[in-house]
């Protein structure tokens, strides 16, 4: 069992953001610790939102947790709201005598586009986590937004990517970096699902925690994905949101973790 701190939106309607990944973590048996680094009322593709901010909140939890001598094994970051809140963030993991994993996927934007009420500033806070992360999990359009689109120059720096979305005459693929770039194919299901990338976030920290193999982690995150999409399409065929509690069960079917 691993000590795993989310620090990410908690959003009222919708299974996404740290609630997809809360779920996933703590039934595969982690200690999951969900700090929200903002309250979101609903999904911003639905036009209008309210957001609160948790900077305070942020601010005192983490001293708290610092005097009851709490560690953390992974720290995912995901949704940062401000910039006050990435100095309280990045100030109290500097502050750490042990060092945990840090999993960061920056939420900016898909498609080509950013999201809504993202800016300069916002894509200059996310640039200063990457110096932290030991994995960093965007999107193609946040890629090169946040100028990681230079993969032979990744492939150098010592770090490790998860590069989504991507397109080539073979089809779809994400891009696994670590010390040489592998593409890892999936079919893409003609339906819009609300929360996949926190879903692929969670699947893959629960395999790589289990088996400390970066490739097969993120080949077996994103097979399970599809099997998981796949039922749901046919359960919910209207649904965008993912019932992801409903599929559970199927995280450790059909997984041979000893093969290669």
């Amino acid at each position: 069992m691993s000590k795993i701190l989310l620090i990410s939106d908690f959003v009222s309607r919708g299974k996404i953001a740290g609630n997809m990944m809360e779920p996933v973590l703590s039934y595969s048996g982690h200690d999951v610790f969900f700090l929200p680094s903002a309250l979101i009322s609903n999904n911003f593709s639905m036009g209008k939102v309210a957001i609160f901010d948790t900077s305070d909140y942020i601010k005192n939890s983490l001293k708290v947790w610092q005097e009851l001598d709490f560690n953390f094994d992974v720290i995912f970051l995901g949704y940062i709201n401000d910039m006050r809140q990435k100095n309280i963030i990045l100030s109290y993991i500097e502050t750490l005598e042990k060092k945990p994993l840090i999993v960061f996927d920056p939420i900016m934007g898909d498609n080509g586009k950013l999201y809504k009420g993202v800016d300069e500033e916002k894509i200059n806070i996310y640039k200063e986590f990457l110096d932290i992360a030991d994995i960093t999990m965007p999107n193609i359009t946040e890629a090169e937004f946040l100028g990681l689109d230079d993969f032979d120059k990744l492939s150098k720096d010592g770090k490790k990517y998860i590069i989504t979305s991507l397109e080539d005459e073979n089809g779809f693929y994400n891009l696994v970096i670590d010390k040489n770039p592998y593409k890892i194919y999936y079919k893409k299901i003609d339906h819009n699902f609300a929360g996949t990338g926190d879903l692929l976030d969670a699947l893959f920290i629960k395999y790589y925690l289990k088996i400390k193999d970066f490739t097969k982690a993120n080949q077996l995150a994103t097979d399970k994905i599809y099997k998981i999409l796949t039922r749901q399409q046919n359960d919910h065929p209207d649904d965008m949101e993912i019932f992801v509690e409903e599929y559970l069960k199927l995280l450790d079917e059909e997984i041979d973790f000893a093969g290669k």
